[in-house]
């Protein structure tokens, strides 16, 4: 593969389905990013999806198991309601002063004599 007409192709979906989806990588596309991403889509782990996220021409081919949402734990609450209390009342910003401002005028360092050897 020398130039960008050559490509790495993967595609997937269901014989005359109309979801079929497909993914390209030109030959400048790094190997290590390929590798990765096939070994993301052959994961048999499943992915979560929230129901609006999954087409409805797809939700055919797709095993769908309802999860239970999880319970809150008593940290999350604690930082939910850290979170609604937090002031939104902008602060002044106070910028340092200048270093000139600061010391007055800079001084000058004498200048070392070196001797030639």
């Amino acid at each position: 593969m020398h130039s960008d007409t050559h490509r790495w192709l993967l595609w997937g979906g269901k014989d005359g389905y109309h979801s079929r989806w497909y993914a390209t990588f030109t030959s400048r596309t790094p190997i290590h990013l390929i590798a990765a991403t096939t070994a993301r889509l052959a994961d048999p782990t499943p992915v979560l999806r929230y129901a609006p996220e999954v087409p409805s021409r797809n939700r055919g081919a797709a095993h769908i198991t309802p999860v239970t949402p999880p319970v809150p734990t008593p940290l999350d609450v604690r930082r939910a309601a850290a979170a609604r209390t937090r002031t939104t009342i902008p602060r002044a910003v106070v910028r340092a002063p200048t270093v000139a401002a600061a010391s007055g005028p800079s001084a000058v360092l004498p200048t070392r004599a070196f001797r030639c050897r």
